[in-house]
Order: C-alpha cells, then sequence, then structure tokens
C-alpha cells in the first residue's frame, strides 16, 4: 500500500488543530446524544433533499477535532453537546420509507457523512443504502474511514454502487491515508465508486504543499475521479499561523479565510456542488469520464483559488458546512 511520507511539518500541523478547540476540553456539564431515525430529506426535518440523518450521532473528541475547523463539531460543542460520544442511530424502514417516497422525482442522489462519518457504522450505512438504491436513488457516503468495512459489505456495496467520496488531506498521518486509500480501492474493485476528495489549503511552509502534490500525482496515476473542497479556518484559529494569506481570501457569509481550489486538474465536482438529479458519474476511472460532461456538474461550484483572489468576495456552496439542528431538550445530560 502506498503511503504519503509522514514530515515533522505535518505532525506540527496536526500539533496546532489539536489546540483549536482547546475551548471545549473538559467543559461540563456536556450532553450526551440519543439514538434517533434515520430520516431523508426535507420531509424527514431535514435542511435539503440531498440529505440523510447520519448514521451515528458524534465522531471525535474535542483534541482530535479534523482538521481544527469542523463546523459540525463546533455547533455541537456550543450547543453544550459531546461530540466525542458516539450514538447508533437507527433505520425504521417505514419510516425512512415514507421519507423516500415523499422526496421529489428529481432527486436523483442522497449523501450521508455531513456531520458525522459512516464508517463508525458501516453496517447500518448499508442497511441505509439498500433502502436509498431501492428507491431508485444514487447513494453518496461522504468518509475518513476511520473503520475498515467487512469484505461481505464491500462487496454488497459495490453492487450497490454506491459511491465514496473519501477525505484525504495533508493533515493525514500515514496510516490514515493508508486506511483512506485503501478504501478508494475496494470500492473501485468493488464495482462501486471510489473519489478522493482533497481537503487543501495553501500553506506557508513548502512541504506541505509538496505533500498535497503528490496526493494529487498520486490519485490521477491510479486514474481516480478526484475532487477538491478548500479548507476554511474560522477567525482567530490557531492554525491561521500555518497558512499563507496572501494566497487566500474570505469566504463572504462567514469571514472565513480559505483559499478556494488550488488544483483545477481535479475536475470531479463535490458533493456539495452536484445538481438535484445527479446519480454518479459515468466511469469509475477518471479517464473514462468526459469533461465536457463533469463541467455540467459543477451547479453550486467551490470556486477556484484564481477567483478568490479576483478581488470579488465569493461563498462557499450552500450545500457545503451545514450543521445539524440540536436542541438541548431533545438529549440526556452526561452525569460524568
Amino acid at each position: 500500500m502506498t503511503l504519503i511520507a509522514e514530515t515533522v511539518t505535518a505532525r506540527t500541523l496536526r500539533r496546532v488543530a489539536a489546540s483549536a478547540f482547546d475551548e471545549y476540553r473538559g467543559r461540563k456539564p456536556l450532553h450526551a446524544f440519543v439514538s434517533q431515525p434515520i430520516r431523508a430529506g426535507r420531509v424527514g426535518g431535514l435542511p435539503y433533499d440531498a440529505l440523510t440523518t447520519d448514521v451515528i450521532n458524534g465522531c471525535l473528541p474535542a483534541a482530535s477535532v479534523c482538521y481544527g475547523s469542523c463546523f459540525a463539531a463546533r455547533s455541537a460543542f456550543e450547543a453544550g453537546f459531546d461530540f466525542g460520544q458516539r450514538v447508533r442511530n437507527r433505520v425504521d424502514r417505514d419510516l425512512l420509507q415514507a421519507d423516500l417516497d415523499g422526496l421529489p422525482s428529481t432527486q436523483g442522489h442522497l449523501r450521508n457523512g455531513w456531520n458525522s462519518d459512516p464508517s463508525w457504522a458501516w453496517d447500518l450505512a448499508l442497511e441505509l443504502a439498500e433502502l436509498v438504491v431501492a428507491s431508485g436513488r444514487h447513494m453518496i457516503f461522504i468518509t475518513k474511514a476511520f473503520r475498515e468495512a467487512e469484505p461481505e459489505t464491500l462487496r454488497r456495496f459495490g453492487e450497490l454502487k454506491v459511491e465514496f467520496r473519501v477525505s484525504v488531506s495533508a493533515f493525514d498521518t500515514p496510516g490514515q491515508f493508508a486506511m483512506r486509500h485503501k478504501l478508494l480501492h475496494a470500492a473501485r474493485d468493488a464495482g462501486g465508486l471510489g473519489i478522493p476528495q482533497l481537503l487543501s489549503a495553501q500553506f506557508r511552509a513548502a512541504e506541505l504543499n509538496r505533500k498535497q502534490d503528490e496526493i494529487v500525482a498520486l490519485f490521477q496515476g491510479e486514474d481516480f475521479p478526484a475532487s477538491e473542497n478548500s479548507l476554511r479556518f474560522v477567525p482567530g484559529s490557531p492554525l491561521l499561523d500555518m497558512i499563507d494569506h496572501d494566497a487566500c481570501g474570505h469566504v463572504a457569509s462567514t469571514g472565513d479565510l480559505w483559499a478556494g481550489r488550488l488544483y483545477p486538474e481535479l475536475v470531479v465536482p463535490t458533493a456539495t456542488s452536484v445538481p438535484s438529479d445527479y446519480r454518479g458519474l459515468e466511469s469509475r476511472f477518471g479517464s473514462g469520464n468526459d469533461p465536457a460532461h463533469l463541467a455540467t456538474l459543477w451547479a453550486d461550484p467551490v470556486h477556484t483559488n484564481a477567483e478568490v483572489l479576483s478581488g470579488v468576495t465569493f461563498d462557499k456552496p450552500k450545500q457545503c458546512g451545514v450543521a445539524a439542528h440540536l436542541e438541548i431538550t431533545d438529549y440526556e445530560p452526561m452525569l460524568d
């Protein structure tokens, strides 16, 4: 398995990221999530028809929050929830089927993994995917592959033509990258769709930018259809010291610092950019996808670095960085 080399600066990057949520560490009282039925679309109470409830509530503790800038973690901690305590949600087949039946006929896909990670419960993710695909829609999972799926589970995902958007970045340890790389190959080999999605930034340190370049070159060499999303850093984040501000602009709605997309060769749109009738790519291989067709899938784009630096202030896609609505009264307090 190919590994992207570890560097001293990458370790520093992760250490700084680990401090970004220090204000929430040890905060009392925190509330524990409770299990919820998995719903779909606006008819199920979600903000967009492309969404399903995550298979897990919660994800990682404050010291381990991804990129030191996870919107879902910040939203949960600010609302008083323990984002590091994971709780399985559940499939009520009749309720979920009613939601699927109530979706617009033009809604061609559903995505899961917008406030947590489906890899914490691949068995539940498979149950969800079976119902979504049976409804005539395409299933997308956004994941960092924290846990491996069983071979039989992967085989079944492949039969369902499930799409895995696997997040990779300069923050990844060699072990984390290997897990993500493995899932991408396993998904493609099983007949599904594996799309590496680079979470990028313009760093001050040249070696971090080289690490990103190496990740892009690896997936292009392996003929994966690849995508890019630009990391957004909130004002006051300790990570701002590691970012090249001269190569960045600000998100219109939040003031977050971002560089926009840095790699125009990554032509697959993000899952938040595709139109509602999206039903997957033409091919599991990058070379098998018509660039002209891919260009039509950028319904709500992540803007390029050139656009971000043009002097015009752009916003992120509307469905990118949408936190779940959390109410303390709906959850149970932790006693310890």
